[in-house]
Formats: structure tokens, sequence, C-alpha cells
């Protein structure tokens, strides 16, 4: 098995001046829901469909309970799962309070022997589109020809009624 990816230009800003480059981005086969899981932990294991739904809709119960309780959740092999906060910075320690911490996002640290396994993953550049496909670049590139086309119109429309 193999990891697609694309090749997309970027542009940013590198010492003042603009600047392109293509880089690889990844292109995922898609989004699997809980089911899609629960559907392949009952084929390879006894338990039924209905029964890992269950419980891993109980986890991830547990999961926001812990979480905002103050609690780290380590998945063997899967990793670390925590919360970080902020707050502004202040010059005497005092001065902070709780109304001043606020929640910044769920961090996740991955376990080493996913961290090796996906390092040693093969990449396999995307397949081109099937023939007369429109990518989104292109049709963002005829809607933006087609408004400008419309907002020429509207200009030639004005300017003949004027001289009317």
């Amino acid at each position: 098995m193999s990891y697609y990816y694309r090749i997309k230009k970027k542009s940013y800003i590198k010492n003042g001046a603009k600047e392109e480059k293509y880089f690889a981005v990844p292109k995922t086969k898609g989004t699997l829901e809980l089911e899609d899981i629960a559907k392949e932990i009952s084929q390879r294991s006894i338990a039924k469909e209905s029964a890992v739904i269950a419980v891993l809709k109980e986890l991830s119960i547990l999961m926001k309970h812990n979480l905002v309780d103050g609690y780290n959740i380590k998945f063997e092999g899967i990793g670390t799962f925590g919360v970080a906060i902020t707050s502004e910075g202040f010059d005497n320690p005092e001065d902070i309070t709780a109304r001043d911490v606020e929640y910044s996002k769920v961090t996740y640290r991955p376990d080493s022997d996913l961290v090796r396994l996906l390092k040693g993953m093969k990449y396999t550049k995307e397949p081109p589109a099937p023939k007369g496909l429109v990518t989104k670049e292109e049709f963002r590139q005829i809607r933006q020809e087609r408004k400008k086309k419309k907002l020429e119109e509207m200009e030639y429309n004005k300017k003949n009624k004027r001289l009317k």
C-alpha cells in the first residue's frame, strides 16, 4: 500500500519578495467514520458491529469527560491526547487568575511505534484525473472568467444606456 500525494503551488513572502514553489501535499482516500471503523473491527474479531459501535461511542464520551477533568489519554500504539491551555502574558505570576486561562486546542503526541511506521510509508503521485474532468483550479478559473465577462457586459450596457 502507498499514500497518495499531489503537487500544489504555494505562494509565500520570503525576505519581502513573493515566491512561488511547488510542494507535495497529501491526497487522502477519504474519511472513515465511526461506523466504518466498527465494521472493520467486527470483521477482524468476534465482536458484533453493534457492540463495537456502542463501545466506541462510550469511548468518545469517556474521552470528553476525562479530558475536561484534566487527564491525558494514552492509547498504546496510537498516542496520547491532551488539552493545551493559554493565557495572556503577565509580568507578575500573581496576576494570573482562572479567568485569564482559556482552552487552546486538543493535543496529540503519536506513539513512537506509529511514528516509525509512518516514517517508513511509501508514496505514490496521485493518478491524473480522467480526461474531461474539470479540476477545482480549472473550475475557479472558469468562474472568474465568467464573472469578469459579466462585469464587462454590465459596464458596456451602462455605457450604452448613457449614450442613448
